[in-house]
């Protein structure tokens, strides 16, 4: 794969910007057969056969419906028909929104009916594992084939793999566990690891094999000098011109949902460094489009991997490359 180059005048609009320029390296995955001595995304790992696999033993969110009584939903209905305006809460409508939240409870996520029955608030509530959860495979990544792939320690293989239910974590998700390898060291390895249970189908990978393709970004524009930030807030294509979408490692990570936050190392509270970012789609803009080796547009998969984060979202993993173990954080948006 292959995508355009920046124009060369787009550059120019940003005096000083090119010294920012960071290089990442998308990873372009597209369904496929997999084996455990690759680059993936799903699939098998090189697996240590003496090491335990990860499990997950954190309670894991469900929906719950709690029945609203009926005066209280009439009372409710009644206020509804008094808008004027199909968008705007009528007089007394609000307060009966917080007293239907107080009666659902903590986990409170609103209210409707299913099929026409009858009309339940719903709430989040956390139900244990029947036992630790084995963790499924996310993706194995080699710094052979990703150049921007971190190598803490000296490590040339990351293994990410994570519990596929929703976690009242920061943030909402999946629990997620890292393994750091030097690939020459490994030996004697797992034929087969354990299954583990799936409670969301969009946290369950489709195999895919990568396409791996270095490139150049940029910083979202609260990252930048105050001169440069100007612009690139005045500009509404910066961030589809400047930062790439879909699945990568390296580069800038956006922060398009709650502005640009801190992200300290979770032991020392040292810088980190964006290793992975999880997306829901490889779509962005025309910029993006990436190029198969013929020259022709590549238009097979906007969602090769099945992934969905959050709402259609993207999962970021940050790792401090000062720590010897490597801890890390993860971010959504």
């Amino acid at each position: 794969m292959i995508t355009p180059p920046l124009p060369s005048d787009v550059l120019a609009r940003y005096p000083g910007l090119e010294k920012f320029g960071r290089t990442a390296t998308r990873l372009h995955p597209r369904p496929g057969a997999v084996t455990a001595t690759g680059s993936h995304v799903g699939g098998p790992l090189l697996w240590p056969a003496g090491e335990p696999w990860p499990t997950c033993d954190t309670p894991y969110m469900v929906q719950e419906e709690v029945p609203l009584p009926a005066e209280l939903v009439a009372r409710m209905r009644e206020a509804e028909s008094r808008r004027t305006q199909a968008h705007v809460l009528a007089d007394g409508e609000l307060e009966l929104h917080q007293e239907i939240a107080r009666l659902v409870g903590q986990g409170f996520s609103g209210w409707g009916s299913r099929d026409g029955g009858p009309v339940v608030g719903y709430r989040y509530g956390p139900r244990p594992h029947a036992g630790p959860n084995p963790m499924i495979v996310l993706a194995q990544l080699r710094a052979a084939d990703l150049p921007d792939l971190p190598r803490p320690g000296g490590a040339d293989l990351l293994q990410v793999l994570w519990c596929p239910f929703e976690h009242a974590l920061a943030p909402w998700g999946p629990t997620v566990e890292l393994r750091w390898r030097r690939e020459a060291d490994l030996a004697d390895l797992l034929a087969e690891p354990p299954r583990g249970e799936a409670g969301t189908d969009g946290y369950v990978p489709r195999p895919c094999r990568l396409n791996p393709e270095r490139i150049v970004e940029y910083p979202y524009p609260d990252e930048l000098p105050e001169d440069l930030r100007r612009l690139a807030d005045e500009d509404e294509e910066y961030l589809d011109t400047f930062l790439a979408p879909g699945w990568k490692v390296g580069g800038y990570a956006k922060w398009n949902l709650t502005d640009l936050l801190p992200t300290p190392c979770p032991r020392c509270a040292g810088p980190t460094t964006l290793a992975l970012v999880i997306d829901s789609s490889e779509r962005g803009s025309a910029r993006w489009q990436p190029a198969r080796a013929d020259g022709e547009p590549d238009h097979d998969s906007d969602e090769p991997t099945e992934v969905v984060v959050g709402r259609y979202g993207a999962l970021r993993i940050f790792v401090c490359l000062t720590c010897p173990d490597a801890p890390f954080l993860v971010d959504q948006q």
